[in-house]
């Protein structure tokens, strides 16, 4: 049975929330708060249900039944496992992104992420981890109220995921509520305020992140972090 963590003012809520293919449950039951300026990681073997949950929160997949409840759509941004950058330069992809960002801000953020010299260049030409810088900065220069992030550091190197993983802190900071899916453990710990463990379609186990990994209290969980 999962359990249900209560959150004091969540920023978004589900309730029965489950999708089915082919008649087949893809996401069963799942009830959630999700905790306002906070991080919340989703954990879980692949095929868990951890993309779909997202989607469904983020209200581009529609579920079989339940509900998602919260801030306006508008408010969210999502950012993929391999963001589709079209055919548009880096700039151009930023300005789509973000039709409202100053000339001046957009340059910034361009510095910032190390991108200066890469503005003028095809978006599809760049490597994994420039992409996912690009996608990043995009967003967040949108300031969202609520971002979701697919496997944001999947293939990328050292150098790209400390980026990632230091504006995602510091979003936090500035109180951007965050929920992401991760197969990294050493990052979930470092990054996470609560875990949520899937294990096919169901809440496992839903927790802060300090009583995930020193006292999961689930069969699943503890299965989880059994593994290296």
């Amino acid at each position: 049975m999962q359990n249900e963590l209560v959150i004091s003012k969540p920023i978004l809520s589900a309730h029965n929330l489950c999708v089915e293919r082919g008649g087949q449950p893809l996401l069963k039951d799942i009830n959630l708060q999700i905790a306002h300026g906070m991080i919340t990681l989703l954990l879980g073997h692949n095929g868990a249900g951890k993309t779909l949950l997202m989607q469904a929160l983020h209200e581009i997949l529609q579920p079989s039944s339940g509900q998602v409840s919260g801030i306006a759509r508008q408010e969210q941004k999502m950012v993929f496992q391999k963001p589709v950058m079209l055919r548009r330069t880096a700039g151009q992809y930023f300005d789509f992104v973000c039709p409202d960002c100053s000339l001046s801000e957009k340059q910034d953020w361009f510095h910032h992420a190390g991108l200066t010299g890469r503005m003028k260049s095809p978006a599809r030409t760049l490597s994994g981890g420039e992409k996912q810088k690009l996608a990043l900065i995009a967003v967040l220069a949108t300031s969202p109220q609520l971002l979701f992030l697919d496997e944001p550091c999947a293939n990328l190197d050292f150098e790209a995921t400390a980026f990632v993983e230091a504006e995602l802190l510091a979003a936090r900071e500035k109180g951007v509520t965050i929920i992401m899916s991760s197969h990294n453990k050493a990052q979930a710990n470092r990054l996470a305020d609560y875990v949520l463990l899937l294990k096919r379609g169901r809440i496992a186990e839903y927790t802060e992140k300090d009583a995930f990994f020193s006292d999961a209290s689930s069969e699943a969980a503890q299965e989880y972090l059994s593994f290296s």
